[in-house]
C-alpha cells in the first residue's frame, strides 16, 4: 500500500511541475517592473523615477529612488524583494543586469540627448511605454518614429543632426557586394529605402534604362503574366495601368493560344483560367463581354 501512495505522489508532483511550467511565463532578465501599475494606475509621471544625466541621457531608478515609494530593508531582504527582483537575481545578491532590452546595433551611429528634446512628451518616442507590463515588452524608437518631427519643418531632417556617420552620399554597409543584384527583393520589405530614395523618380531612373535580372529573354512570353497577377504594384513602379491593355489589345497572352481556350465545354482554358483569377480577365475584358458571348452559346459537359 505505502508503496502504491509513494508512486501516486510522484506521479501527482510530476503533473503539477509540468502544469506550472507550462501555465508559467518564463522569467526574463533580473529586474521585473510594470510601467502600467506605476504610470497608469498610480499616475506618477516618467521623471519620478527616471532623472537626466550630464550626458543628456535618462537614468535607471537606482534602489534609492525606488525606497522613495517602496519600504525596503536592505540588511534583511523577504520574499517582498521577490516583488521585483527575479529568482535568478536573488540568487545573484540582488544585483541587476539586463533589466532593460538591448539597443539595436543601429543605435550605435545614433546621436541623441533627452535636454534637447526638452518639451516633448515621453509617449511621443516610446509609444505604448506607459501600458508595458515587464520590461521585456519594451521597444526602443524606430527612425519612422524620429521623422514625424524631423520632417525638415518641426526639426531638421539632415542625417548629421542625428547621425555620426550615415549620410545620403556614403552607402550603408548592406550596400556592398552584390547589392545591387539583389535589391530589388530587400526592397520589398524594407522601407528604409525611401529615408534616402525617392520611391518611384529612384528606382525609375535607373530601370527605365537597365531592365530588372527576372526580365530575361522568355520573360514576355512565360513569366510576367503569373509575377503581374501576385504583385501588380511592383509592376506599376515602371508601368502605367494602361501598358498592359495597349500590348495585348494588339498581341493575345500566351495562355490564350490553348487549344482549347474557346472551346463549348465547362473545362475550356478560358473557363479555367476565369475562375483562378478573374481579376486578370478585367484588364481587357469586361464582365459584359462575357455575358454578350454566353447568351448564345450551349456548353457542352466531358463524357
Amino acid at each position: 500500500m505505502n508503496k502504491r501512495i509513494s508512486i501516486f505522489m510522484l506521479v501527482l508532483l510530476a503533473a503539477l511541475a509540468g502544469f506550472l511550467i507550462s501555465g508559467c511565463k518564463k522569467e526574463e532578465g533580473s529586474l521585473k517592473f510594470n510601467h502600467q501599475l506605476h504610470v497608469v494606475d498610480n499616475e506618477m509621471e516618467c521623471s519620478d523615477c527616471h532623472e537626466a544625466t550630464d550626458d543628456g541621457g535618462m537614468e535607471d531608478p537606482t534602489m534609492d529612488k525606488c525606497a522613495e515609494c517602496h519600504d525596503i530593508d536592505l540588511d534583511n531582504p523577504s520574499e517582498d524583494c521577490l516583488q521585483c527582483h527575479s529568482l535568478k537575481s536573488a540568487q545573484n545578491d540582488y544585483s541587476v543586469e539586463e533589466a532593460v532590452t538591448e539597443k539595436p546595433e543601429s543605435y550605435k551611429d545614433v546621436i541623441f540627448t533627452h535636454e534637447a528634446h526638452d518639451g516633448v512628451e515621453c509617449s511621443t518616442c516610446h509609444k505604448g511605454i506607459a501600458k508595458d507590463e515587464s520590461l521585456s515588452d519594451i521597444k526602443w524608437p524606430v527612425m519612422k518614429t524620429c521623422l514625424n518631427c524631423h520632417n525638415g519643418d518641426e526639426a531638421p531632417s539632415e542625417c548629421e543632426t542625428c547621425h555620426s556617420k550615415i549620410r545620403k552620399d556614403i552607402p550603408p554597409p548592406s550596400h556592398h557586394g552584390d547589392w545591387a543584384e539583389h535589391h530589388g527583393f530587400d526592397s520589398h520589405f524594407e522601407k528604409s529605402c525611401l529615408y534616402c530614395h525617392d520611391e518611384k523618380a529612384f528606382c525609375q531612373e535607373c530601370h527605365q534604362t537597365k531592365k530588372p535580372r527576372d526580365h530575361i529573354f522568355n520573360w514576355k512570353t512565360t513569366q510576367h503574366g503569373q509575377d503581374a497577377t501576385h504583385n501588380r504594384r511592383l509592376c506599376a513602379v515602371c508601368h502605367p495601368a494602361s501598358y498592359c491593355s495597349d500590348c495585348h489589345r494588339s498581341e493575345k497572352p500566351v495562355s490564350h493560344a490553348r487549344a482549347d481556350w474557346m472551346a463549348y465545354t465547362r473545362e475550356n482554358g478560358h473557363a479555367e483560367a476565369a475562375r483562378h483569377n478573374f481579376r486578370s480577365c478585367n484588364v481587357c475584358h469586361s464582365t459584359s463581354d462575357c455575358n454578350d458571348c454566353h447568351q448564345n452559346v450551349i456548353l457542352r459537359h466531358k463524357r
